[in-house]
């Protein structure tokens, strides 16, 4: 956990008014933005707002940025078309995030319930942190009574028992959830079985999951990915993985790049016949406007590397 000390005597009280539509393209325009179409640019500011756009207009911003000047040249559609960019580099990676995420639920499921029972979530005896167990059954059952699935109703129609199996009871749990479920696991064997699908160690694939379920995060609340140094860094291997992965020498544990190749790995595992590769080629073919290399930290011969060649 990380703990800031904040020196209160040095904080400012925010003052900044409000702008107009207009006063805010007024304020870009005189700090030098080229803007061809007034009139589509009020209406990406008014669908998108100011504020959103504003992370994509700072990778165009002259050194000192906080001078906030734009470099020569800098046009308000070149920041709307990294946007796109970002938006659909995202719905890609969330579009196969999914299909992790579901064979993840399918395979703690099945491992668990065949070595234990159906209610094996429910045992305390099998998790590290009691406090951890306590907490996930909580929100296990609270999952679960605010689902409307019709297995959901119908189970509860029909028997007694408080706790759902748990092939009924995980599908109703979020992702982030059932990763942390993993994590708390104190079956190091059945991890293991899990872990080997994906031709990763166990601290790898938690690891991962953690990342995935971020990054997944980052895409369903809309926010800024392409360029971001982000928050989870990539866990060092004591083993490298069984399929096709890359050279990361010199690489951010936290870049975009680092994020993109673990799901393109794990969608490897899941479906051998994806598209996600071709679509990410296509994606960048598309908008030649992209700095991958420095924006994303993608390597020079990334196209060389095994799993991406």
């Amino acid at each position: 956990m990380v703990i800031y000390f904040i020196d209160l005597l040095n904080l400012n009280i925010y003052s900044k008014p409000p702008l107009s539509y207009d006063n805010q393209l007024d304020k870009l325009i005189g700090r030098g933005l080229i803007v061809a179409d007034r009139e589509k640019a009020i209406h990406l500011l008014t669908t998108l707002s100011y504020y959103r756009l504003s992370g994509y207009l700072y990778p165009m911003l002259q050194e000192p940025k906080s001078e906030h000047l734009f470099k020569e040249g800098s046009t308000f559609e070149n920041a709307f078309r990294i946007y796109c960019f970002d938006r659909e580099l995202k719905q890609l990676l969330s579009s196969e995030i999914e299909k992790i995420e579901v064979s993840f639920r399918s395979l703690i499921t099945y491992v668990l319930s065949n070595k234990y029972d159906a209610f094996w979530y429910t045992y305390e005896k099998l998790f590290k942190s009691v406090e951890m167990h306590e907490a996930s059954l909580l929100g296990t059952r609270k999952m679960v009574n605010d689902s409307n699935e019709d297995f959901v109703i119908n189970f509860k129609k029909n028997y007694l028992n408080t706790y759902l199996p748990s092939w009924m009871a995980l599908e109703t749990v979020t992702f982030t959830h059932l990763s942390k479920l993993y994590s708390n696991l104190k079956d190091t064997s059945a991890k293991s079985d899990i872990a080997k699908f994906y031709g990763v160690q166990t601290p790898i694939l938690e690891n991962w999951l953690m990342i995935l379920t971020y990054t997944r995060n980052i895409c369903a609340h809309h926010s800024r990915f392409w360029n971001r140094r982000l928050s989870f860094k990539m866990a060092n291997f004591k083993k490298q993985p069984q399929g096709d992965w890359v050279d990361m020498t010199g690489i951010s544990k936290n870049a975009s790049y680092t994020y993109i190749c673990i799901v393109q790995y794990l969608t490897e595992r899941v479906n051998p016949k994806n598209s996600f590769k071709d679509k990410i080629m296509e994606l960048f073919a598309k908008y030649e406007n992209i700095d991958i290399y420095k924006g994303m930290s993608f390597p020079e011969d990334w196209q060389e590397q095994p799993m991406w060649k």
